[in-house]
């Protein structure tokens, strides 16, 4: 459970570092800034923003899943977080940069669920990085008997297929909810 307090440590270090970049320099949204956190449709249609947004989660649980076979893969996953959390601070900013305090109800209904529950994928899904990066160090250092190595890849794989299942309900979710709002709005 420490695991997961430091590395929520470092989502936070990404979102104060994404609202202070966003606050400072203004620069105009880009997906690979905000990673579709922010609620800028640019006329997208439902199913692509769903399937833009549903890409970079994937993405970035493929870096995560990837680098946990490398025994030197540890330093990286922090960093995805930082990345993550920069979207999310970045986005946050521009619409209090947009809207002023008027936004406080777009960025609780349209960003904080949204990146509540995909951070917390990816948390999950660098710890399992962490995890399986240290099996990997451990099997070539010949801590590990070959009957256990298949039975932990099977298993450091349903994993990951179950992150990317929940992230693509999340963004399919988020759509859904940034739909609904711009239409009441």
């Amino acid at each position: 459970m420490t695991y997961v307090y430091i590395l929520a440590a470092f989502l936070i270090a990404g979102i104060i570092a994404g609202a202070v970049f966003q606050a400072k320099y203004s620069p105009d949204p880009s997906a690979a800034v905000h990673q579709y956190a922010a609620p800028v449709y640019h006329g997208e249609s439902l199913i692509r923003y769903i399937s833009h947004s549903f890409a970079l989660s994937v993405i970035t649980l493929t870096a995560a899943f990837v680098l946990g076979f490398f025994a030197l893969g540890q330093p990286f996953g922090p960093l995805l977080l930082i990345y993550k959390g920069f979207g999310i601070g970045a986005s946050a900013a521009f619409l209090y940069s947009s809207f002023g305090t008027k936004a406080a109800l777009s960025v609780a209904v349209l960003i904080l669920p949204k990146a509540f529950f995909s951070s917390l994928v990816l948390i999950l899904g660098v710890r399992e990085l962490l995890r399986a990066s240290v099996y990997t160090l451990s099997c070539w250092t010949g801590g590990d008997k070959s009957e256990h190595q298949e039975a932990a890849l099977k298993l450091y794989c349903i994993k990951y297929l179950v992150l990317i299942l929940i992230s693509l309900i999340i963004s399919a979710s988020d759509a859904g909810i940034n739909l609904l709002f711009a239409g009441l709005s």
